[in-house]
């Protein structure tokens, strides 16, 4: 293969991990409301730990392909910033942020544990999607920078970014409430977020895959 066959491949990994992501959400068995008893809470991890397996395997892929796009991602906002790439900078360290944050175990062994301490690893999981969002605005923020002051992407996508770097915040709400809409599963608590980060990445990296059949040697 040759040089920009890796480049389209890598480009089109961010495509790959959205629709990993959107799988392995779609198949955790339906959660209990985020205000529920910590028995229940207990019993859901108990009873459901086949289907959450499932889904960990599809989401742990799903990371490692966003980890891989992150690095396209950053080779075309620092070849398109140029200097010394202290926006690009931003971007990747954002995303790495939200990566580390992110990493917070479910409960597959609440056999072991208590109904308290498995509420409490569950909470942990919820709250701490809100902090973890605050990376991936840094990263869409100046990914949208370099898109539209130096055309690493068409305009089209830099404002999309704009828009995605603007639903991210709405998750904060997850820490301050546990009902309506803005609680961890309500509409703009979650929802919002999440469908700007899937088509953000989606158009970015489809961006980036035209991009890499444009430019380079064969």
């Amino acid at each position: 293969m040759s040089d920009r066959d890796w480049e389209r491949l890598g480009a089109a990994t961010g495509a790959l991990s959205v629709l990993l992501f959107i799988v392995g959400f779609a198949i955790i068995p339906t959660p209990p409301d985020v205000d529920a008893s910590a028995i229940e809470i207990h019993a859901y991890y108990a009873d459901e730990q086949g289907g959450i397996q499932a889904s960990m395997v599809l989401l742990t892929g799903a990371l490692f392909f966003f980890i891989w796009f992150l690095g396209s991602l950053r080779s075309a906002l620092r070849a398109a910033e140029g200097g010394t790439g202290r926006v690009s900078s931003i971007a990747f360290a954002g995303a790495l942020f939200t990566l580390i944050t992110l990493i917070a175990g479910a409960a597959f062994r609440p056999d072991e544990t208590t109904a308290e301490v498995t509420s409490a690893i569950n909470d942990l999981a919820v709250v701490s999607g809100a902090p973890a969002l605050a990376g991936l605005t840094a990263l869409f923020a100046a990914s949208a920078k370099v898109g539209l002051r130096h055309g690493a992407f068409p305009s089209s996508i830099g404002l999309l970014l704009v828009l995605a770097a603007l639903a991210q915040p709405f998750a904060v709400g997850a820490m301050l409430t546990d009902s309506g809409v803005f609680a961890g599963d309500g509409v703009l608590g979650l929802f919002l977020p999440i469908a700007a980060f899937a088509v953000a990445i989606l158009a970015t990296s489809g961006a980036l895959v035209q991009r890499a059949g444009r430019l380079g040697p064969e």
